[in-house]
């Protein structure tokens, strides 16, 4: 049978255990919010917009037996077998209007490496350009050390911050050149880079073998060479979140109709939260439909949220506003 044959006859039958897929759940309350700031970033087209993240974990790998090339109709033979030589991390920043790639090997991801891998990267620019940078929540990109960098870099002097929020809100202001935008909790996808990661995956480390992570460094940095030389090309931002807050709500219905064991105290509580962001800030992104099932879920599943909720007083009056709020907007149709 033929790969398209058996391709037909999977999709046409009705069972099919072998569909798996990865998502990553929203659980940031003000997601939106933020999603929103960064799609708007995207839409100012800064000239200096970078895309900053590290990518851990890269493992060098030698297979026991050399690759077998294709041949005609034959193909590749692949020795499954590998030992492995250490891991590899990265630190890279996407320029997005031209696609050039700034790479670095590091050895950790502490904020003095990162600042140190910042502050090489802005040495490509004029002293007096505004460079944006778009990155994750990761903890040390808003830690004291990291604030203390970008204020040297940025010439002016560090205000007193006691607080990760207060850093974070720091890093974001615009009265510096080098402003961060922060991407949500689960929002990884966001950023551009992640794309290009996936490329360097795909195009220099998938099915290659190394003996040791020198080679595997190796063979980072002549791909980054490769790619700025030859293939770089604008990224172009297209993504408006058009259909996202319909899906996480359907997600939350179904979670809470199959009275999912993982829906644990916690989770519930930002998911509730979550809930009422969307109904309050954003009913129009949503069918009538789908909050009417929102509706009905959560009264005919109210033992089930008030059993998982507890005695949490505040979690339990976010579930009865939550109610109350969409009885009001239901009405008011």
């Amino acid at each position: 049978m033929s790969r398209s044959s058996l391709h037909r006859r999977l999709n046409a039958h009705a069972l099919r255990p072998y569909r798996h897929k990865y998502f990553l759940q929203i659980c940031d309350p003000l997601f939106f919010e933020k999603m929103e700031k960064i799609i708007q970033v995207y839409g100012d087209k800064h000239k200096y917009l970078f895309c900053l993240d590290e990518c851990t974990g890269l493992q060098a790998l030698e297979r026991i037996a050399p690759t077998l090339p294709a041949d005609g109709k034959k193909p590749a033979y692949q020795e499954p077998e590998y030992k492995r030589h250490g891991a590899v991390s990265v630190l890279s920043v996407l320029w997005v209007c031209t696609g050039r790639v700034f790479t670095e090997c590091i050895a950790d991801h502490t904020s003095t490496t990162v600042i140190g891998s910042v502050r090489k990267h802005t040495m490509e620019f004029d002293k007096s350009a505004e460079l944006h940078y778009i990155c994750d929540n990761y903890a040390s990109h808003s830690t004291e050390e990291f604030c203390a960098g970008i204020a040297d870099l940025c010439g002016v002097q560090l205000p007193v911050l006691k607080t990760v929020g207060q850093r974070r809100q720091w890093l974001e202001s615009t009265d510096k050149r080098i402003v961060f935008h922060f991407l949500p909790t689960h929002g990884s996808w966001l950023n551009l880079i992640e794309i290009w990661f996936g490329i360097l995956q795909q195009k220099a480390i998938k099915h290659e073998s190394f003996r040791s992570t020198d080679e595997l460094c190796e063979r980072i940095m002549n791909f980054t060479d490769t790619w700025n030389t030859h293939f770089a090309h604008p990224f172009k931002w297209t993504y408006t979140g058009h259909g996202l807050h319909e899906k996480v709500i359907g997600r939350f219905i179904k979670w809470l109709q199959i009275e999912s064991p993982q829906l644990n105290a916690k989770f519930l509580g930002k998911q509730i939260v979550l809930m009422s962001n969307l109904v309050t800030k954003y009913w129009s992104k949503a069918k009538t439909e789908s909050w009417l099932n929102l509706k009905t879920t959560l009264y005919e599943k109210n033992n089930f949220l008030l059993n998982t909720i507890g005695t949490d007083d505040t979690r339990t009056s976010l579930l009865i506003n939550l109610r109350n709020i969409l009885d009001n907007k239901l009405e008011a149709l």
